[in-house]
C-alpha cells in the first residue's frame, strides 16, 4: 500500500505524522511524497486560524482529484472540532481525532473500508522523531489555559504529561544514536508534571536529562510566561540551549485582559529583561496576534513600543482570526483585514530589524554549530544552529560533518544571513 501524508500547523503534529509514517512504512507499506500517486492520502489538519482551514481544505480537495479511486482520511484538530464539516466534503472516506491518530496503521491495514473514529483520550505515550539533525521529544500534550481566541483546548483537551520514566528512556535511545540536539515539545509544557504522581515539574525534568545528556544539546519549544522559573533561567547555557520562545500576544494590557493571558505587559519586559541580564547572549522569541477584537491604533503602537524597546530577538507574527465556538469570535470592534495585514508588516519588518541588531552582536565570536543535513540551496555551503537559535551558513566545513558540533567563528552578518568560518577541529 503507498500512502502520502501532508501536514498542517505545529511541530507536534509534524512529530505526530512521522510516527504515523513510521509505523506503516515498518509493516511494509511505502510512504510516498503527497504530490505522488497513492492509495491512501493522510491529511494532519491545524486549525488555529481561518487561514489553516482553508488550506486544509484545499489539500483534500487535491488529493480527491489527483487519487482518483484512492482513501482520504483526514486527522488532526480541524477533524477533531469540526469533523461533520469535514465527512461532508465529497470524496472525504474518515475523519480520525488527534487522538486517534496512533491507532491509525491498524485503520489503513484494514481490508475493508475506513471506519470513521471519534478523539478519545487514551494514555498518551512519548514521541521521539528525528528530523534532519535534531531530535524532537513529545513530553506532553493538550493545554489547561482558556485563552479567550483559542480553539487548541477544544482540539486537544487538558494537559497530560508522559511519565517521566518514559521521557528518559526515549530521550536516552536519541542520545545513543547520536543526536546531537533534541527539543522538549508539547502544546503547554510550562504545566508538565501537574497531573502525575508523585509531581515531577518541568525543571526537575530537564535536571534529569541534562544528567544523562552526553554532548547531547536540549532546547525547549514555546513555554508561557509566568511558567518560566529561576530554575529554568539558570540551567540556560548549562545542558539547556540559550534560547526560549515566550508567546506574548499583546503588549497592551486592555487587550492582555480580554484575551484571558495571565501576565501584564509588565510582568512580561521584567521577565524577559531579566533573562537577558542573567544569561547574555539568550535568544528570545515571541508570538505576536494581530488585530484581537479592540486592538485599536493606541493597543498596537503599545505593542510595538514595547518589543522595540524589549530585548527580543525574533518574532512570530499573525492575525487574529475568529475561531467558532471562542468568546473573542463574538466580541465587538473586529479589526478590517486590511488594517490586520498593515499592522502585520509594521511588526514583521521590526522583528528582521532586532534579529539583525542580535545577530550582529556576535560578530567576530566564536559560536558552535551543529551542521544539519540539508546545505544552503544558493550555494550548497554547509548550515547550521547555535545553541542560541542563530543560522549559520559556514564557509570551510563539509557537509560530512553533518550532526556534528563544530566551532564556527560570525565573519559576517547580513539582514538575510549569518555567514561563519569554521575554526578548528571536532
Amino acid at each position: 500500500m503507498r500512502v502520502a501524508f501532508t501536514t498542517f500547523g505545529c511541530k507536534i503534529n509534524q512529530y505526530e505524522t512521522d510516527l504515523m509514517g513510521r509505523t506503516l512504512a515498518a509493516s511494509g507499506n511505502a510512504v510516498v511524497p503527497f504530490d505522488d500517486e497513492a492509495d491512501v492520502y493522510v491529511i494532519n489538519t491545524c486549525s488555529v486560524t481561518a487561514k489553516s482551514d482553508y488550506q486544509c481544505r484545499q489539500a483534500i480537495r487535491s488529493a480527491v482529484k489527483r487519487g482518483q479511486g484512492a482513501r482520504i482520511v483526514v486527522t488532526g484538530c480541524y477533524a477533531e472540532t469540526r469533523p461533520e464539516e469535514l465527512r461532508n466534503i465529497p470524496g472525504v472516506d474518515a475523519v480520525i481525532g488527534n487522538s486517534g491518530k496512533e491507532k491509525l496503521a491498524d485503520y489503513l491495514l484494514k481490508s475493508t473500508g475506513l471506519p470513521s473514529a471519534e478523539a478519545s483520550r487514551p494514555q498518551d505515550h512519548p514521541t521521539a522523531v528525528r528530523s534532519r539533525t535534531r531530535g524532537f521529544l513529545k513530553i506532553q500534550d493538550g493545554c489547561d489555559n482558556q485563552c479567550s481566541y483559542c480553539i487548541v483546548p477544544f482540539a486537544r483537551g487538558r494537559s497530560r504529561s508522559v511519565l517521566p520514566e518514559e521521557v528518559m528512556r526515549e530521550f536516552d535511545g536519541l542520545v545513543r544514536s547520536g543526536c546531537p540536539e533534541v527539543v522538549l515539545s508539547g502544546i503547554h509544557i510550562g504545566r508538565y508534571g501537574f497531573d502525575i504522581q508523585p509531581r515531577t515539574e518541568l525543571t526537575d525534568l530537564i535536571k534529569i536529562l541534562i544528567a544523562q545528556r552526553g554532548r547531547t544539546r536540549i532546547r525547549l519549544s514555546s513555554i508561557e510566561p509566568r511558567e518560566i522559573t529561576r530554575g529554568i533561567i539558570e540551567l540556560l547555557g548549562h545542558g539547556l540551549c540559550r534560547h526560549l520562545h515566550i508567546p506574548l500576544q499583546s503588549g497592551d494590557d486592555s487587550i492582555l485582559k480580554a484575551m484571558k493571558r495571565d501576565y501584564t505587559s509588565r510582568f512580561y519586559v521584567e521577565l524577559v529583561e531579566d533573562i537577558t541580564r542573567t544569561v547574555p547572549g539568550t535568544a528570545l522569541g515571541a508570538d505576536v496576534m494581530i488585530g484581537f477584537p479592540g486592538e485599536g491604533d493606541g493597543e498596537f503602537n503599545n505593542t510595538v513600543r514595547l518589543i522595540e524597546n524589549s530585548p527580543l530577538t525574533h518574532l512570530h507574527v499573525f492575525s487574529y482570526s475568529p475561531r467558532p465556538g471562542t468568546p473573542a469570535a463574538t466580541m465587538p470592534e473586529q479589526a478590517p483585514e486590511q488594517v490586520k495585514k498593515e499592522r502585520s508588516s509594521v511588526l514583521r519588518a521590526l522583528g528582521r530589524k532586532k534579529n539583525f541588531h542580535f545577530r550582529r552582536a556576535f560578530l567576530g565570536s566564536e559560536l558552535n554549530v551543529v551542521i544539519e543535513d540539508k546545505p544552503d540551496r544558493e550555494t550548497d555551503s554547509p548550515t547550521g544552529l547555535t545553541d542560541n537559535y542563530i543560522r549559520v551558513k559556514v564557509s570551510g566545513a563539509q557537509q560530512s560533518q553533518s550532526g556534528k558540533e563544530i566551532p564556527v567563528r560570525i565573519a559576517e552578518v547580513t539582514e538575510n544571513e549569518t555567514i561563519g568560518v569554521f575554526s578548528g577541529n571536532y
